[in-house]
């Protein structure tokens, strides 16, 4: 017969959270960072907080792919 192990309940170590990065600009003239800007609003507007984190990830990506920054 199988000795059953007790299963663990707490974490082995402390789990260290930071706040939120701020939210990424758009750059002025580039029509990309303005779309995903947009779809930001948007989703804000209707309570999408899950479509604004997503807006604000992609928006990141493109700054630091496209722009060179974030």
């Amino acid at each position: 017969m199988r000795e059953t192990q007790e299963a663990q309940t707490t974490m082995p170590e402390t789990l260290a959270l930071s706040l939120p990065s701020a939210r990424p600009e758009p750059v002025s003239g580039c029509r990309d960072c303005l779309d995903l800007a947009v779809q930001r609003v948007n989703a804000a507007s209707v309570g999408d907080c899950s479509k604004v984190s997503d807006m604000n990830v992609t928006l990141r990506a493109h700054l630091r792919d496209a722009h060179g920054g974030e």
